[in-house]
């Protein structure tokens, strides 16, 4: 099988040759810490992943350096950002104040070409061998960005009109990147917006379905009208609302990470029906804190209780950081080819 073929089976629930190789973002810091030099394009021909990934949606944005030493920059959207020792910047603050802000807001292009330089690239390289994807957000981060988080969410219950005015400006971009990406090649595309924490979602499941879910299964729908295949990732136990995810029509759920209490073989023996599973090497203890034997006996044991009966694509419990050991990425894919054959 090709990368694609193999991503593709899986996806749809059937028994590849072998597990596929999925990541959603990996600091390049450990890219570097295996192959010095080498950029991301080449380590996911390196070690034969068989899907590859535009960077994470917030890398699609011009910036404005606001203060070079400290990292702080303004990016189209309006939203403070500041780079850390990981890859994607962090909000500090959102432009949207009060009611009145929103009226007079416009948002960024959705069809500007810088947002697609990315998707080209790896269309150009590897479509029609490995599967191409695009990141984008869906219905939660936009509106926690131009917000804040602890506005919007005090929003739904004080001022619900303002929640729905801010999820219709991501939802409306989103739908517009999707359409113009898969017109340009994207096979794939992975809603990376976090809905849960370790202990649960971040809103009841009554608040997730009134504000969120709509936006999200709009999107989805953007997608699979164009032909593309569909991967949710959320990190956190997202046990009370995984029904919801599921019901948007996504063809993968993206990491179940077991920090979180999400268990992958229980999530695919119930709902391996419906939806792929992906995930779910350890970032933390495993991959950042132990050693290459522990990792291999890790992903063996990962893939012989998850593998059977194909629907199963590996990666890790949410993405690469920068505190993971390159020696224990290297050993994590090295082990999948070792142990991933059906």
């Amino acid at each position: 099988m090709t990368n694609f073929e193999r991503a593709e089976q899986a996806l749809k629930r059937n028994i590849p040759d072998m597990v596929p190789i999925f990541e959603l973002v990996i600091d390049p810091g450990v890219i570097h810490g295996i192959s010095p030099g080498c950029s991301y394009p080449d380590f996911v021909d390196k070690y034969d992943f068989d899907i590859v990934l535009t960077g994470t949606p917030s890398l699609n944005y011009r910036k404005e350096t606001i203060d070079k030493e400290s990292g702080t920059f303004r990016d189209e959207w309006g939203v403070v950002r500041r780079y850390s020792d990981q890859t994607v910047p962090f909000p500090v603050e959102g432009p949207v104040k009060t009611e009145k802000d929103l009226d007079s807001y416009v948002g960024p292009d959705p069809l500007d070409p810088f947002r697609y330089t990315g998707l080209k690239e790896i269309v150009k390289r590897f479509k029609g061998k490995k599967m191409v994807g695009m990141h984008v957000h869906d219905a939660f981060s936009y509106p926690t960005y131009l917000r804040g988080m602890d506005n919007l969410l005090l929003d739904t219950i004080e001022k619900p009109g303002l929640v729905h005015r801010l999820v219709r400006i991501g939802v409306e971009h989103t739908v517009s990147l999707i359409k113009k990406a898969a017109a340009l090649g994207s096979e794939l595309f992975v809603f990376g917006d976090d809905y849960a924490g370790n202990s649960g979602p971040m809103m009841s499941p009554e608040c997730f379905e009134e504000f969120f879910l709509p936006g999200l299964k709009e999107v989805v729908l953007a997608a699979k009208s164009a032909g593309a295949f569909t991967i949710k990732h959320t990190d956190g136990n997202i046990n009370k609302i995984i029904e919801m995810l599921i019901s948007t029509g996504i063809d993968g759920l993206h990491p179940l990470d077991p920090e979180a209490g999400m268990n992958i073989r229980e999530v695919k023996d119930k709902y391996g029906h419906q939806i792929c599973v992906i995930g779910n090497i350890d970032t933390g203890k495993i991959l950042t804190e132990s050693s290459p034997e522990k990792v291999a006996e890790t992903v063996k044991n990962t893939i012989a209780e998850t593998a059977p009966g194909g629907g199963y694509i590996i990666s890790s419990s949410n993405s690469i950081h920068s505190h993971v050991k390159p020696e224990n990425y290297a050993a994590m894919l090295e082990s999948v080819r070792k142990y991933g054959k059906y």
